[in-house]
């Protein structure tokens, strides 16, 4: 079932999985893609129901990148490029600040905005026989999509440079090696892996999720007493809820809590 042009979505329990639906195209971001996308992780965020979110693509490849064959994609002159770009970063900001945990399974290519839309969420799942590319400087571009913020957070510097700089394909051994997946796996057991995660994670406390995830996300750019106090402010509303009450009777009662999100 699916309420777009160019996704599907899925919905399982509390997990929702987008799929990114142009397999004749390798998935690449025509600009209803781009727009889907951004309405499908305000969907996520706002959607109480779902407590993880699970992207990937359709076909062979997770996705690889702007379709630049979309007259939709192109835009001629300076301010109008500058605007174009204005409103794709503030779609990879729903990405980046999606308030529910999101998984990337990457089972093929994942190249330049399809790179850091899968660097963009808090967990990697990859086949071995996936691979990534910040292709952006071999079309003489700059890296975008938030893939600045989402290559130095996921890698030392230099490692972000080498990755940005010469725009070479890794193939996910070696993306593991650098650190920038969760998991690693066979294409026979990737619907498994990421299966057993995104319950894993939808089991967990959804605001107190969410709130680890904002906390993380924020750090780098708070000081030592800001990243207290927010854990002070959100330690206090953890205390104060149902949930934390229900994981203290659970483990009195010897049994797995049923968190309700209040």
């Amino acid at each position: 079932m699916s309420d777009y042009a160019s996704l599907r979505w899925e919905q399982e329990g509390h997990v929702a999985t987008i799929t990114l639906d142009r397999p004749e195209k390798k998935n690449a971001m025509s600009w209803t893609m781009f727009e889907e996308i951004g309405e499908v992780f305000e969907r996520v965020t706002g959607d109480g129901a779902i407590r993880c979110a699970v992207i990937t693509g359709a076909g062979d490849a997770f996705c690889s990148g702007a379709d630049l064959s979309d007259p939709a994609n192109l835009v001629s002159g300076a301010f109008e490029l500058k605007d174009r770009m204005h409103h794709v970063h503030r779609i990879a900001r729903t990405v980046m600040t999606c308030a529910k945990p999101t998984i990337a399974k990457v089972t093929g290519i994942a190249a330049g905005a399809g790179c850091n839309l899968a660097l963009s969420c808090d967990f990697v799942v990859a086949t071995r026989t996936a691979a990534f590319a910040e292709l952006f400087v071999k079309r003489g571009l700059v890296v975008d999509f938030g893939g600045t913020w989402a290559l130095t957070r996921a890698l030392p510097l230099n490692k972000a440079k080498e990755l940005a700089l010469l725009g070479e394909t890794v193939s996910a051994e070696e993306a593991d090696r650098l650190g920038f997946l969760n998991r690693l796996c066979d294409p026979a057991e990737v619907d498994a892996v990421t299966k057993d995660l995104a319950q894993r994670v939808a089991a967990l406390p959804p605001r107190t999720a969410a709130m680890i995830k904002e906390n993380l996300n924020r750090a780098g750019e708070r000081s030592i007493e800001e990243n207290l106090d927010a854990e002070s402010i959100t330690q206090a509303l953890c205390f104060a809820s149902d949930d934390t009450r229900e994981a203290v009777t659970a483990w009195l009662e010897k049994r797995e809590p049923r968190f309700t999100g209040r």
